[in-house]
């Protein structure tokens, strides 16, 4: 897979936008190296094959399955524990009767706290994507940033991602997310 620390395609007003605002993670999480996605079928089959030399996926067997990978989520995974997962809307009703929530800026300052350096040895990965049909007036378009080829590759099934979408952020309006595994690399090798 190709390093890239520079988008490919042209954009008006918006590259600045959105370049600042990766350099500027980039360099607090500490990442290693910046890769922007394209959206292409061989970036998506480089990161499956990725995926299955790390181990985090398992090919099945391609005469019954082609193109199909098994994959178990890790038991201390909390992407889906309720006790830690928060609303953070300005107003506290909003959130409903049934969830957490928290203060938006408390929350990130704890965030802001959490993700110092938490990249390090790791590549940042920058996902233009599109909720809905693009082009359409009714579209949501974001970035999500990440350092999780797993990621990568679930936004890939989700949304319509990669380069294409570019031009329709120029404006720099576009949903900023954030995703990390949350520790730098050297820590998670010696867990």
């Amino acid at each position: 897979m190709p390093n890239s620390n520079q988008i490919n395609v042209g954009l008006g007003t918006g590259k600045t936008d959105l370049q600042s605002w990766v350099n500027e993670i980039a360099a607090y999480c500490e990442a290693d190296s910046v890769y922007y996605c394209n959206g292409s079928e061989e970036e998506y089959n480089q990161f499956c094959d990725k995926l299955v030399e790390k181990g985090t996926f398992i090919r099945l067997n391609p005469e019954k399955r082609p193109n199909s990978f098994a994959c178990f989520s890790d038991p201390s995974d909390v992407a889906r524990v309720e006790d830690r997962t928060y609303i953070c809307s300005r107003v506290k009703d909003d959130a409903g009767p049934t969830n957490n929530w928290m203060d938006p800026f408390e929350m990130k300052t704890i965030l802001n706290d959490l993700m110092k350096g938490c990249m390090k040895g790791r590549t940042l990965y920058v996902i233009p994507f599109c909720m809905g049909p693009v082009g359409s007036p009714y579209s949501r378009y974001g970035v999500e940033l990440t350092d999780s080829e797993y990621v990568v590759i679930n936004m890939k099934i989700m949304t319509r991602m990669g380069s294409h979408i570019l031009p329709y952020i120029e404006s720099g309006d576009f949903v900023r997310c954030v995703h990390t595994l949350g520790a730098p690399l050297a820590e998670v090798r010696k867990m």
